[in-house]
């Protein structure tokens, strides 16, 4: 099952239970015993007739709500059922019972769609945004639905639908981390902070640290970028991903010795990455240490042999040590690749 459809199958409850006849209007009793036959598109007919002749009538909208429920229109059945509602409290128990049979079906329906081996996520987001006017309180098929919109690249949609659980559910920290991402891949960086810095109200946690320091780089708030990814090193030391972030932080910000230390750290811990790599050797450049940047370089013209720049000052790093032939080949190797 995809990691994003996390939230379970809820309890399927049957449907409300039959009223008996008063005095009635004859289209009421058309209606109620179509429904009875299961005869759900002339029940919707008899019952509109039995509305339009008695716009009072709450029964009338409450059976009109579970014949439409019946033939599968879901919308029309929550308008009959807010209006009976509107009218009269008789039938709320039997609404509410209605309208969670309805909901678990739609929202069941649409977790096991997405969780096919071949998702159908078209179908799936049908399913939530259904789910969601039944009972629009219910969150849970909001947040599926907000995670079908993203999946099918419906951005802004998904921004909008965690919007609204963020709205309603002020402290859950999975649904801000993930609005903040939403809105830190659209560049909206200054409402990715806000949205992040309410999810840390909760709980410190490194990927929401990670996402607000970089959110806070991009509009130009270094010192709060690096205060941020320090308070992200003080969850998990050991975070290679923080020290190269810092690392680059504090390159931009010329300081070359804190950040060479902050790749040094980057490299030992993820030895295999080469973007640290490659920023080490830039850092030990940076500082003239040439000979700590030689082991590097060679490494480097190895991952990427395309790269004129790396050849280039790895020619600089045979000059300085030396070694003739070897800074000879590195030139040419730098004019043949572009530079």
């Amino acid at each position: 099952m995809p990691w994003w459809f996390v939230w379970g199958a809820a309890l399927l409850m049957g449907g409300g239970p039959l009223s008996f006849w008063s005095c009635q209007s004859p289209s009421l009793r058309a209606g109620k015993l179509y429904l009875q036959q299961q005869k759900f598109d002339l029940a919707i007919e008899q019952l509109e007739q039995a509305v339009g002749e008695d716009s009072t009538s709450g029964e009338a909208y409450y059976h009109l709500g579970r014949a439409n429920g019946l033939a599968g229109y879901y919308v029309e059945m929550v308008v009959a059922f807010d209006r009976s509602l509107a009218l009269s409290g008789r039938f709320e128990t039997q609404i509410k019972e209605e309208r969670l049979h309805y909901w678990t079906r739609l929202y069941n329906d649409g977790v096991r769609i997405a969780s096919m081996r071949q998702p159908q996520l078209e179908q799936a987001r049908t399913k939530f945004r259904l789910a969601t006017k039944i009972i629009p309180s219910r969150l849970l098929a909001w947040k599926n639905l907000g995670i079908a919109q993203y999946s099918l690249g419906e951005i802004d949609e998904a921004i909008t639908t965690f919007e609204h659980v963020t709205l309603f559910s002020r402290n859950d920290t999975v649904s801000l981390r993930t609005l903040g991402t939403l809105y830190l891949q659209q560049r909206r960086d200054q409402d990715a902070i806000e949205v992040f810095e309410r999810a840390l109200l909760q709980v410190e946690q490194l990927g929401t640290l990670t996402n607000l320091a970089v959110a806070h780089t991009r509009l130009g708030h270094l010192d709060d970028a690096e205060k941020t990814y320090l308070r992200a090193l003080e969850t998990n030391q050991d975070h290679w991903q923080s020290h190269y972030n810092l690392g680059s932080l504090y390159w931009q910000r010329g300081r070359l010795n804190d950040a060479r230390e902050a790749f040094e750290r980057a490299v030992e811990l993820n030895p295999d990455d080469i973007d640290a790599r490659h920023n080490l050797a830039a850092a030990y450049l940076g500082l003239n240490l040439l000979d700590e940047a030689f082991p590097l370089l060679e490494m480097l013209v190895q991952d990427m042999p395309n790269n004129a720049s790396l050849w280039r000052e790895l020619a600089r790093v045979y000059d300085h040590r030396g070694m003739v032939e070897e800074s000879r080949m590195a030139h040419e190797r730098a004019t043949e690749f572009g530079e």
